[in-house]
Order: C-alpha cells, then structure tokens, then sequence
C-alpha cells in the first residue's frame, strides 16, 4: 500500500486507487465500538463500519472495499 499524505489517497502497490480518505472527524481506533470481527470497528460519530488494513494484502482490501464500498479505513501512515 502507498498512501499519498497530500491529497489523503490510498493506493496498491501497483498503483490502482483504493480509497480516497475524507473524514471530517478525529476518532481514535481505541475510542470506537467493537465490531464482528479483530479489524473492524464502528465509529462513533457516523455509526459507520472501520476496517483496521494494517495486516492485510491490496487484495484482501480491494475484495473488502467491493463488497462494501463506504467502509471507511485505518491505516497507518508510518508503516506504509
């Protein structure tokens, strides 16, 4: 994964793009709801659904971001 600071973009390796980052609002991973499974959580100023793609592949991302595209994502910027 690369992730381009400036204009909040993520993208694969390969250069495809997988996500624009747009959230309005600071909410901290540890501070959010738990979800069905370790890399997910619900955020708790939009109720919406937040996967933790750290330890994940561009494919297990992409296939995840197609099934539900307005998942939001935590990355983290240093490790990428």
């Amino acid at each position: 994964m690369k992730y381009k600071t400036d204009t909040k973009e993520l993208y694969t390796d390969n250069g495809l793009l997988v996500k624009k980052m747009n959230c309005p609002k600071v909410v901290y991973w540890e501070n959010m709801m738990p979800g069905k499974n370790d890399i997910e959580r619900i955020c708790s100023y939009c109720n919406k659904s937040v996967l933790n793609v750290d330890f994940l592949s561009d494919d297990e991302i992409l296939f995840l971001l197609n099934k539900r595209p307005e998942t939001c994502i935590k990355i983290n910027a240093k490790k990428i």
